[in-house]
């Protein structure tokens, strides 16, 4: 037994447990998403009188227009819910971003009673090495990847010479899911450094097919990525490359000691 001090839980206890471990995610998430829908930005000038005082989601959305829409360019919602549809989704977002500690801490709580001191110590460092290298990629991606798009989608309607109008949820669509992406794909390194040290993925065996293993990833990239241009395999496949062949020589440094 993993944790011999720890009391042997039939199914239907683990069912409860599990139960009341969700039930708290689904509290602290729903907390979350009401704070940032309804706690003011400037305490301050808040008044109830005034029910269009800034939010947390409010500055969030105009921080992300004001840093990735094109100088020139204008939003319009094309539905009568556009606007409320966004506001919800990126409520949604932040809510479960600032209620991750305690997802993270509810799920290992759950876990934890199972594992081996080895093995809890191994799903620390996975989760730490997996939370650094996402905030890097979405880091990447909000600095380079992103405006460098939002600019060359701007760049690419000139010649028609036509207006910078586009739809209001599609823009924000756009850069949740760039952002994402970029996030998602900076964490490839951990991964295969994880199947490296399990034994799925041979070091030697890896040498010899990096080439058309790197060439899919950027196949990948370019297949869920909603940018048609090259910007992201640019930004992203240098350091995503250079990250991998870092992580193949630690791996084989680590396997021969």
């Amino acid at each position: 037994m993993a944790n011999s001090e720890e009391k042997t839980l039939n199914l239907w206890d683990h069912v409860v447990e599990l139960l009341r471990r969700l039930r708290t995610i689904f509290l602290a998430v729903i907390v979350s998403i009401i704070f940032v829908m309804l706690f003011p930005t400037d305490i301050t000038n808040f008044s109830l009188e005034n029910p269009q005082y800034p939010t947390i989601t409010l500055f969030v959305m105009n921080q992300l227009r004001h840093d990735f829409l094109p100088s020139g360019t204008e939003l319009i919602p094309i539905s009568w819910t556009a606007s409320i549809e966004v506001y919800l989704y990126v409520s949604l977002v932040l809510g479960i971003a600032i209620s991750s500690p305690v997802i993270a801490f509810e799920v290992y709580k759950f876990i934890n009673p199972a594992l081996y001191k080895s093995e809890r110590k191994k799903i620390s460092y996975f989760i730490s090495a997996f939370l650094v290298l996402f905030a890097f990629g979405f880091f990447m991606g909000y600095r380079f990847v992103t405006p460098a798009m939002m600019r060359i989608f701007s760049i690419a309607t000139e010649p028609f010479d036509i207006l910078k109008i586009y739809e209001f949820s599609q823009f924000y669509s756009l850069v949740a899911t760039s952002l994402l992406v970029c996030s998602i794909i900076m964490t490839t390194p951990l991964f295969l450094y994880s199947l490296i040290r399990i034994g799925i993925v041979e070091v030697a065996y890896y040498k010899r097919v990096r080439k058309y293993v790197y060439g899919g990833i950027l196949i990948i990239v370019a297949l869920i990525d909603p940018d048609p241009t090259l910007i992201t395999e640019l930004f992203l496949g240098i350091p995503l490359i250079i990250m991998l062949e870092i992580t193949i020589r630690l791996a084989e440094a680590l396997k021969k000691h």
